[in-house]
């Protein structure tokens, strides 16, 4: 049988021996040195241990790409860390919600540092016609120049029935086609002239109606006439996703280093208000996402699952010791000494190192699974040795001489296993490995000096009484001979199981997608999927940084050749290509035409009796090209919108109705006065320059050392591993400097699977090479 060199074995014995009748002799001292260490260790831990909440804080520093999002985070805020998306019909709600939540959110400048929600469009409205092309600056005037005698109605006898009357007259002049089509854009083709086209009227008797039946919401029908998009959250400066179903709200959260959680209570914080302003907005729904968030929610749940674990853990490893045991007394003490070297480890943890990390909080249960096996194999032979007639002492030295070379190697080579995590890059796993390895030793300390010593006052103290061992006999043993006599028999069937195991290997996969380390269900993966779906994008996204705007424009049109890039956002997007020809148009052919868009100051007398004879001419030119066809054909669409409106409207009180249609005749027309001197405004614009460009804008896109960043968004999944190298590879091949938090979670991850691997390469290693010398 293989032991340890004689000489080292003699060392280990004659220390072990010596550990044992110190314990024995100086009982008190042992344990009261003991529980002063641990009393020191918990005061220093709640002193000076914080935490380490974010992902890269598990990386070490000084790599490349770590030091190169480091340098782009110091320049650019991470507006899409805490992402609040909401979601709803109602246009004015979603934009009703987001103004009551920021001001709430903006309220806590101590956990959020900035809400971002809205750009300030007033700069570009007496400018955005010069973001039109040509061919749309010479339509806009065509129809400015066809429609004339329209506008000079309207704008000389402003009012509803006004604007109702001249529509019906250009509908009596065979002109609805293209005077419904918008100014800003659409086809001259008869085709979509009437889809484009009756947006004007459809929208104008949908709000008719709405303001009727006495609600008081407002939603503008002439941005369908003057710019074919509606009055659109995106035209007012709201963040919302390509298909505008979704609005955004962007925060920056401030962390709070004292805590494992990290910004736990500013996404608690933020989700209460979001309950809160919610109850006054029933028809929109609202989720808060985003890597904090994501992270902030991982931290929590590992926390207490943590918590919960160790519990479970330590709760289940005494009542199995007590119940194999058949005792409580000296089971609790070994407990009790896996407690102290939890206080030493969480102590040396913070002196060594300082803080823990989402990986490195796990070392208590890792602690008190393996920390407990020392305990049990020296309480087994103390035991057994009591039973055979030994006094404490004796019992106590024969006990370290048959179990302390055994508890020294496994405790030295579990030790190692972990030790061998810090040759790798992962930070998370090398402090770990540290933890961890150290936490072995500290425990095996504990039950090889502490245990005894408490064993000695336990039996002074109660005398137990050990009958003399009756059961040890031939027979009881004798299965147990038996089943090693087949040790060939044992060592094939082992081969085999290892054998068969190791096919399996072929099928075994990381999961790289962070989202499966959530808790299903979690509210902020649900809405971090809902974006990618919704609006086609991921709130992990890549950057690029240039030092010149010309240089982002290079970058940008190499990206546009990119399959794997959805999108892409820079400073770029708010100057207009052209801009110096489209203000040479606009001054000659444009100017002359917005400068007589004068409106008279005072609406006309309005008449509820009037409006609906007009409404019933209307109704009868209409009804030809109303029947059959598609349902949802723009005239069709308009009959009906029609046809609701002066059904409803002989179903309310005549007084009512005039006085609620009059208030929805002067908001109608006090917006179109704004428009019209919007567009008088644009008769001469001046050139879009970076320098005036308003701050919160220009900070997103250009830091205070002129450094141009691109946030650039991919089209594909980016949890698919595959998918991900690909869109990165693309990147770099555009900029290797490339960073953003897409890159960084791809290394990230990319460098703990490299850990893992190489950290149990080194642990067999270093372990076999061990175990060789220690046995041979």
């Amino acid at each position: 049988m293989a032991h340890f060199p004689r000489r080292f074995a003699g060392i280990l014995n004659r220390f072990f021996f010596v550990i044992e009748r110190f314990a024995y002799r100086r009982s008190l001292l042992v344990i009261s040195v003991s529980l002063v260490l641990a009393i020191l260790s918990l005061w220093v831990t709640a002193q000076k241990l914080t935490f380490k909440t974010g992902r890269g804080d598990l990386v070490a520093k000084g790599l490349p790409y770590v030091e190169q999002y480091k340098n782009y985070r110091e320049q650019f805020e991470d507006l899409e860390g805490m992402v609040v998306v909401v979601e709803g019909k109602n246009p004015a709600d979603m934009a009703g919600f987001a103004e009551a939540l920021a001001i709430k959110l903006q309220a806590q400048s101590h956990l959020f540092s900035q809400v971002v929600y809205k750009i300030d469009t007033h700069y570009f409205r007496s400018r955005f016609l010069l973001y039109l092309n040509q061919d749309e600056l010479q339509s806009l005037t065509r129809k400015l120049v066809d429609h004339q005698g329209f506008l000079e109605s309207v704008n000389g006898a402003p009012g509803l029935h006004t604007l109702l009357s001249s529509i019906n007259a250009e509908i009596s002049s065979g002109m609805v086609d293209s005077l419904l089509t918008d100014f800003l854009g659409g086809d001259d083709e008869e085709e979509t002239a009437d889809a484009g086209g009756l947006s004007l009227l459809i929208r104008l008797l949908e709000e008719m109606t709405q303001h009727l039946m006495g609600e008081t919401g407002y939603r503008s029908p002439w941005q369908a006439l003057f710019t074919g998009s509606g009055d659109s959250l995106r035209e007012k400066g709201y963040m919302v996703s390509e298909n505008d179903d979704l609005l955004f709200i962007l925060v920056v959260p401030n962390e709070d280093e004292t805590s494992f959680t990290g910004y736990k209570d500013a996404v608690a914080l933020a989700r209460q208000y979001i309950a809160e302003t919610q109850k006054d907005f029933p028809d929109i729904t609202v989720g808060l996402t985003g890597e904090e968030v994501i992270s902030s929610d991982e931290m929590v749940t590992t926390q207490a699952d943590v918590e919960t674990a160790s519990k479970i853990a330590l709760t289940g490893v005494a009542l199995l010791f007590i119940i194999a045991y058949r005792g409580v007394v000296k089971p609790l003490l070994a407990v009790f000494c896996l407690l102290l070297a939890l206080c030493w480890t969480i102590g040396f943890t913070t002196l060594t190192i300082g803080h823990l990390n989402i990986l490195s909080i796990v070392f208590t249960t890792i602690l008190i699974g393996l920390g407990i096996d020392f305990g049990i194999h020296i309480l087994e032979r103390y035991k057994e040795e009591r039973l055979k007639g030994n006094e404490i002492l004796e019992a106590l030295q024969k006990t370290v001489q048959g179990t302390g070379r055994g508890n020294f190697s496994g405790a030295i080579t579990t030790a190692m296993a972990f030790g061998a995590m810090v040759l790798t890059d992962f930070i998370g796993i090398v402090e770990l490995g540290w933890i961890a390895g150290w936490g072995i030793l500290f425990c095996m300390v504990a039950m090889l000096l502490v245990l005894p010593a408490l064993i000695t006052l336990e039996e002074k103290w109660r005398k137990p009484h050990y009958a003399q061992e009756k059961t040890a006999t031939p027979k009881q043993k004798q299965w147990v001979d038996k089943l090693f006599d087949h040790y060939y028999l044992i060592i094939g069937l082992c081969t085999v199981l290892v054998l068969i195991a190791s096919v399996s290997l072929k099928d075994l996969r990381f999961d790289y997608n962070l989202l499966n380390l959530q808790a299903k269900g979690t509210e902020a993966v649900q809405y971090e999927m809902k974006i990618l779906e919704s609006a086609g994008r991921s709130a992990w996204s890549a950057a690029m940084l240039a030092d010149s705007l010309e240089e982002v424009q290079q970058k940008e049109l190499q990206l546009k050749a990119l399959p794997t890039v959805a999108r892409f956002e820079s400073i770029s997007v708010v100057i207009p290509e052209h801009q110096e020809e489209n203000l040479l148009t606009i001054r000659k052919d444009l100017a002359p035409l917005l400068k007589e868009l004068e409106v008279e100051p005072e609406d006309v007398a309005f008449s509820l009796k009037a409006l609906n004879k007009t409404l019933k001419r209307i109704q009868f030119k209409l009804q030809g090209r109303e029947e059959g066809g598609d349902p949802l054909d723009p005239v069709r669409v308009a009959g009906n919108r029609l046809r609701n409106f002066l059904e409803k409207s002989q179903k309310i009180e005549q007084g009512l109705a005039e006085s609620r249609l009059e208030n929805f005749s002067a908001l109608l027309f006090t917006d179109y006065r704004d428009l019209m001197d919007e567009l008088k405004a644009n008769a001469e614009p001046r050139l879009v320059r970076l320098e005036e460009i308003p701050p919160k804008l220009r900070e997103r896109y250009i830091s205070k050392k002129g450094k141009y960043v691109i946030h650039i968004y991919p089209s594909v999944d980016i949890w698919d591993l595959d998918e991900r190298r690909k869109y990165l590879n693309d990147l770099r091949s555009v900029d290797p400097n490339v960073t953003g938090t897409a890159v960084h979670m791809f290394e990230s991850t990319r460098l703990m699977t490299e850990g893992y691997v190489k950290g149990g390469l080194y642990a067999m290693t270093a372990i076999v090479i061990y175990l060789f010398f220690m046995f041979r």
